[in-house]
């Protein structure tokens, strides 16, 4: 499974104009690099797919062993063995603890109880132990109240990350404890304008298509690509909506790859911004097995390159060469 981080959720973030989700990513980062982490946090926000993601990095990052990465990126490395375990959903030292069903008062109180009676115990493989708790929501007040010492005075090796719809959900003295975010939806699953509602979007897309999924495959042919290019004698516009699009087709893969880990996601549901027809969705699957999100960055900072380079007036056919030259 690939190792997601926060640079992915500003990724998505920026181009949804989530502006809580970008400054509450750059907050947390801050405090990784800091080493200044709270010891208790709560997610409110009614998109439980990016709730969920938010706090698995955070955990991840918590527990992951390369102090001077996080030092230097404020992330998690993604690759010692407690992010391995984490990304597994297997790391003893992440305890997730959610209600039985959905609906209200659906949090079992023992479930409240077992992590009273494990709190004190100390960490197996990290220096610090996180309990996620999510839709708090979900929880009597009585639970809450049970909680509530924890929460305000935790061991010092231990965080918790509260995930809920909404504050007024929950009782005053639990979110006066915790540093609070407000998370916005990322919303693919919302019906937007597709390409085929905009007749000049549509045939670009119908004009590159074919090369776009050219350039995607495990192993472009540059030339066969380059000659499909230039036989459209395309002009500056129209190579900048071929990278535009090329853009949106890897924002798409990555979304996919983010929200396919849950289970309740179903890439049939969403609303792409490039693999927005019926039959995409075989497609962006597989795409999302082949591209790993270092491999959809890397490629994507070639064609932020490549587009930058055309507003220098930069030859077009010069600037095509380079550009899949580079692949």
């Amino acid at each position: 499974m690939d190792s997601l981080n926060f640079t992915d959720i500003l990724y998505i973030s920026k181009n949804k104009n989530n502006e809580n989700n970008i400054n509450t990513v750059k907050i947390i980062k801050d405090m990784i690099k800091s080493e200044k982490i709270p010891g208790a946090f709560i997610f409110e926000g009614e998109d439980n797919n990016i709730k969920n993601l938010i706090s698995d990095i955070l955990a991840k990052a918590v527990v992951c062993q390369d102090n001077e990465h996080k030092k230097n990126f404020g992330e998690p490395c993604g690759v010692c063995q407690s992010c391995i375990k984490a990304e597994k959903n297997i790391h003893p030292d992440i305890i997730v603890s959610e209600p039985d069903r959905e609906g209200a008062l659906s949090f079992h109180i023992d479930k409240v109880r077992d992590i009273i009676n494990g709190l004190y115990l100390t960490p197996n493989d990290s220096d610090t132990k996180v309990y996620i708790i999510k839709d708090m929501q979900n929880m009597t007040a009585q639970g809450q109240n049970a909680l509530l010492k924890s929460i305000e005075e935790p061991p010092s090796f231990v965080i918790f990350i509260i995930t809920v719809t909404s504050c007024d959900l929950i009782l005053e003295t639990v979110k006066s404890r915790a540093v609070k975010f407000n998370i916005d939806s990322v919303n693919y699953t919302a019906k937007t304008k597709t390409t085929s509602n905009n007749p000049q979007n549509y045939q670009n897309y119908q004009n590159y298509n074919d090369i776009i999924l050219d350039i995607l495959t495990e192993s472009p042919d540059r030339i066969s690509i380059y000659q499909k290019l230039l036989s459209k004698t395309p002009d500056k516009t129209e190579i900048l909506n071929f990278y535009t699009n090329l853009e949106n087709a890897l924002r798409d893969i990555l979304v996919a790859k983010i929200f396919m880990r849950y289970e309740n996601s179903d890439i049939k549901d969403f609303s792409f911004l490039y693999f927005n027809n019926s039959g995409d969705s075989e497609e962006i699957k597989k795409l999302t097995n082949f591209y790993s999100t270092k491999k959809i960055f890397n490629l994507s900072k070639k064609i932020h390159k490549y587009k930058a380079d055309l507003d220098y007036n930069i030859n077009i056919r010069l600037n095509i060469t380079s550009f899949l030259s580079s692949l």
